[in-house]
């Protein structure tokens, strides 16, 4: 029996109401034929071509070990990944030893909730199949002949020690760990040794996108290559799945041209990359630090990261230091949505002042209001003259020479993993974060630490002492600091000069 004989068997996998009109999945059929090597016809093969690279159809007997198919949103490849091992389930030989369908996602919550109940489905509703189920697990379904169809997130060291009958991996360019990093690479490294004693498939189905990852990898040295035993098919969601209507297309395209291209049409991202290496981001973190209390004798800078407090957004405030030649972060605080913008710009203030601050900096997040907020609260807020990709583009060359101290945060440390860095229309790089995902702990931290590092090996040239111990204010250009008994408006009066900045 192969899986085209399964799919057209209404007493097997044909029984589910996804398949009840085969007309649909006519490109599918034909990617599953050749990634189980079976006769192809005319059309067929053309499709295989166009889809493949490829000039000939030439498939290892039992069709090819591992296959990759870099294909669009909302073309049905989930529903195809979970069809394949629940097949492959059914198929296996009955054995004494305890054989797995490992499917893989990015999250257990997606692992459950579509791969595995797409996996489910035939055991629930097709007769034939229902009784061969001897568990039914919120996390796995067992078999009579011996394989467990289960579901992971995709945290390599928990896949370890499986012998796998097949395993898929859904959505592998977008595997994060806990911390942010990437674990697409790791994971497909842990789930090939399951593979080895059973002969069984590797399936990798993932909407494609930035020009880097394990995915990018597999295409570029298999796709289009005739001789290759790994079968990479690339396709846009509409010649998947001929059913998108073509009112939500041209509104993906209109919306975000960028994101149709990789979403829709299934191409790979051109110029987006990581901003910050993972081990060069782990090498400044300082373990077992969460946050650094005020000291006697530092003067300190801050940073913050201003939100309405009705959307998704966070407040977040970062405080910072020099010490020596490095900057060093002090706080990284958030304050999540819903609050009251004017009641946690008073919780901001009150920690600046403990930490010796009646100033901080920030970004242009409704000015007028934010600056007007903090005035009432006795603290000058001064709107920085960098965007955020300037200032995370100055934070690059400090991570990357360890010229910063970080905080065991575990979400700041995620939001600078997942920073990414991209090609400007005007040829000026734009770095954010990607889409889904915030920044705001990132922003704030990134702000602070540059605004700290202008200060490293300079002194002030009204003390003649290095700014990392220069406790007094000073203005643009030098001048006089803060005379004694002197408030801070009061010298900015006498200087006739708009704002300061430690260690320009």
């Amino acid at each position: 029996m192969t899986i085209i004989d399964a799919l057209s068997d209404d007493r097997l996998l044909g029984g589910l109401p996804a398949f009840a009109d085969l007309s649909t999945w006519s490109s599918w059929l034909t990617f599953l034929k050749a990634a189980y090597g079976l006769p192809l016809d005319a059309g067929e093969l053309e499709t295989y071509r166009e889809h493949t690279g490829r000039t000939v159809y030439a498939p290892p007997a039992g069709g090819f070990p591992e296959v990759v198919a870099v294909v669009a949103r909302q073309s049905g490849k989930t529903r195809i990944a979970a069809t394949i091992a629940a097949f492959e389930a059914v198929r296996a030989a009955p054995s004494n030893d305890e054989r797995f369908a490992l499917l893989v996602s990015q999250d257990q919550r997606a692992s459950l909730r579509t791969l595995l109940s797409y996996a489910r489905a035939p055991f629930e509703s097709v007769d034939s199949l229902r009784h061969s189920v001897t568990s039914s697990l919120a996390g796995s379904v067992s078999l009579e002949n011996h394989v467990t169809i289960v579901a992971y997130p995709c945290r390599p060291a928990s896949v370890r020690g499986l012998r796998a009958q097949v395993v898929v991996l859904d959505e592998l360019a977008f595997f994060t760990g806990t911390e942010g990093r990437p674990s697409d690479v790791e994971m497909l490294r842990a789930v090939r040794p399951c593979l080895a004693t059973t002969g069984g498939k590797l399936i990798v189905l993932s909407s494609p996108y930035s020009q880097s990852g394990a995915l990018y990898d597999l295409h570029r040295r298999h796709f289009g290559r005739d001789d290759s035993t790994t079968l990479v098919w690339q396709a846009s969601a509409p010649a998947m799945n001929p059913t998108l209507p073509l009112d939500y297309l041209a509104r993906m395209e209109a919306d975000d041209p960028e994101a149709y291209r990789s979403e829709v049409l299934g191409e790979f991202r051109a110029g987006v990359s990581t901003l910050l290496d993972p081990d060069s981001v782990a090498a400044c973190v300082e373990t077992g630090a969460r946050e650094r209390p005020p000291a006697d004798g530092v003067p300190y800078v801050s940073f913050v990261d201003a939100a309405s407090g009705s959307g998704k957004d966070s407040f977040t405030l970062a405080v910072a230091h020099l010490d020596g030649e490095r900057a060093v972060l002090d706080v990284c605080r958030a304050w999540r949505p819903p609050f009251n913008p004017s009641g946690v710009i008073a919780e901001v203030a009150d920690v600046l002042k403990a930490y010796g601050l009646t100033e901080t900096n920030g970004d242009r997040y409704a000015p007028g209001f934010v600056s007007e907020a903090f005035r009432s609260q006795g603290v000058t807020y001064t709107a920085s003259e960098r965007d955020r990709s300037a200032i995370y583009i100055e934070l690059l060359p400090l991570i990357n020479s360890a010229s910063v101290v970080l905080l065991d945060d575990a979400k700041l440390l995620s939001e600078l993993h997942g920073l990414e860095r991209r090609r400007g229309a005007s040829g000026r790089d734009k770095v954010d974060h990607r889409s889904g995902s915030h920044d705001d702990r990132a922003n704030a931290a990134a702000g602070a630490l540059v605004l700290v590092a202008q200060g490293a090996g300079k002194v002030c040239p009204n003390c003649g002492q290095p700014w990392s111990v220069c406790q007094n204010y000073h203005f643009w250009g030098g001048g006089d600091p803060v005379g004694p008994g002197e408030t801070f408006e009061d010298a900015v009066i006498r200087r006739g000069s708009r704002g300061w900045f430690p260690g320009d």
